[in-house]
């Protein structure tokens, strides 16, 4: 029974943790069942949909390898990565039922059993995630680790597993690179590497490598690491910062640290992200712009002359220019690609004003998301001589430029939008676009827009 606990756990966990989902899906399918008082659900028709459901939830966490319980990741980490792929799994289901044409379960039935999949399954994740912080800080599952590197690393390291029980990591070893070094108290010095090579390799899980080795040693080491098939982690010599955002590449045999990678970098995501981008935008402009722009457009021309959308050139993904539209709010005027409107603008129309206040004379980058060169939620683009004036004041300025801008954004949905009066104003934008950049996921999406649309109905004082 130790055994098994001990040394087979991990080759069981990830059975054991999907037959738990599957159980969570039919007791969630069974309490729908229950709430509607409709027991025609477990008719045989809509068994199908119930398998096939199931069968989709199966693969797909099994390829997004959702059983894996990272040791360092944190709760809300768990917490949000199980929403997300809820959130996914959501649309492909929804797809895959429309082509299935089944129409047997009530769609009550099915507002209830999503809902509460939503609850139960990020419920059900936490909860092994809890469970496994415990059982793994109570000795099991326990991973054993040698670090090679008696330095400041190292010890930052040892103290780490330590503070951090739940991890499940243990480690009694450290070895020096250098033949003389002087011991600390309370850090364990076996000796140097000529002592890691004679020692009983089996009893390590893990073994943790200072980053600033010579190079040809470095090889060594992974090299009679690898020949006794143990893992191999590297401690880097520069600030975590930095690793927020990366992803290791090999050029044949060299190792690339890429570190200014996001989460839209990836194709799944970017596919995602444009698809959704693709059926929200053709939505808004068949039941809203169809009957908008002809109507906007005969009180923009009764009030002045001039053009109906208005166009701008700004800077979208990778610094490309396109051409923005809007519905124009102002009289003709030369002032537009220089000075942010301000709060009784006098360049403003009697509609146009109406229009910025709502937000609606942003409705015709709708089009522009279909065109591809803005997605529904982004950094919002500025014109391109604002751009120039702070990309040099603003450290990482042009980050904000590494995906689509959006019709809506981070900065726009927590009230930071209209006129530049102050340079905090600005930073405080691009900041948050970075942060929206380096932490996106389809989720963030639905509840900026969700955000965006409260504060609509609200009313945005900074909206003019």
């Amino acid at each position: 029974m130790i055994y098994f606990l001990r040394e087979k756990f991990s080759s069981y966990f990830p059975f054991l943790f999907m037959l738990g989902e599957v159980l969570v899906l039919f007791l969630v399918y069974l309490l729908a069942s229950l709430m509607v008082d409709d027991f025609e659900a477990w008719n045989l028709h809509n068994a199908f949909n119930f398998s096939l459901s199931t069968l989709i939830w199966v693969v797909f966490s099994f390829f997004n390898e959702n059983y894996q319980m990272d040791r360092a990741a944190s709760r809300s980490e768990v917490f949000r990565k199980t929403l997300n792929h809820l959130v996914i799994y959501g649309f492909i289901l929804s797809v895959a039922l429309l082509f299935a044409n089944r129409g047997y379960v009530k769609r009550e039935f099915m507002i209830y059993w999503g809902g509460l999949f939503f609850i139960a399954l990020p419920a059900y994740n936490l909860a092994v995630r809890i469970v496994l912080e415990k059982y793994r800080a109570r000795g099991g599952n326990r991973k054993i680790a040698a670090i090679i590197g008696y330095d400041a690393y190292g010890f930052d390291l040892y103290d780490l597993f330590l503070r951090r029980p739940e991890y499940g990591i243990r480690c009694e070893d450290i070895f020096s690179i250098d033949k003389q070094v002087a011991r600390r108290d309370g850090y364990p010095l076996v000796g140097g590497l000529e002592d890691f090579y004679r020692v009983d390799m089996d009893r390590f899980d893990f073994i943790y490598i200072d980053g600033d080795i010579d190079k040809a040693l470095l090889n060594d080491l992974v090299e009679f690491s690898d020949k006794h098939d143990k893992q191999v982690k590297i401690l880097p010599h520069f600030q975590a910062a930095y690793l927020k955002t990366y992803d290791i590449r090999n050029y044949d045999d060299i190792a690339i640290v890429d570190l200014n990678r996001i989460p839209l970098d990836h194709l799944f995501n970017r596919l995602l992200k444009r698809g959704f981008d693709l059926v929200f935008s053709a939505a808004m402009i068949v039941f809203f712009l169809s009957w908008m722009y002809p109507l906007f457009a005969l009180i923009i021309r009764w009030q002045s002359r001039g053009p109906v959308i208005y166009q701008q050139r700004r800077e979208g993904e990778r610094g490309r220019h396109f051409m923005c539209y809007k519905f124009r709010s102002m009289v003709l005027n030369e002032e537009g690609d220089q000075t942010w409107a301000k709060r009784n603008d006098p360049r403003l129309t009697r509609f146009g004003a109406f229009l910025r206040k709502t937000s609606l004379d942003e409705f015709p980058q709708f089009f522009n998301v279909l065109r591809g060169d803005m997605s529904i939620v982004g950094p919002r683009p500025h014109a391109i001589l604002m751009n120039d004036t702070y990309r040099d004041r603003i450290e990482k300025f042009s980050l904000r430029h590494q995906a689509k801008p959006g019709v809506t954004g981070l900065s726009q949905a927590r009230g930071l939008r209209g006129e530049i009066a102050a340079f905090h104003q600005i930073n405080a934008r691009v900041r948050l676009d970075r942060f929206y950049l380096k932490r996106w996921n389809f989720l963030l999406d639905l509840v900026i827009i969700l955000q965006t649309v409260v504060l609509l109905i609200k009313g945005d004082e900074k909206a003019y």
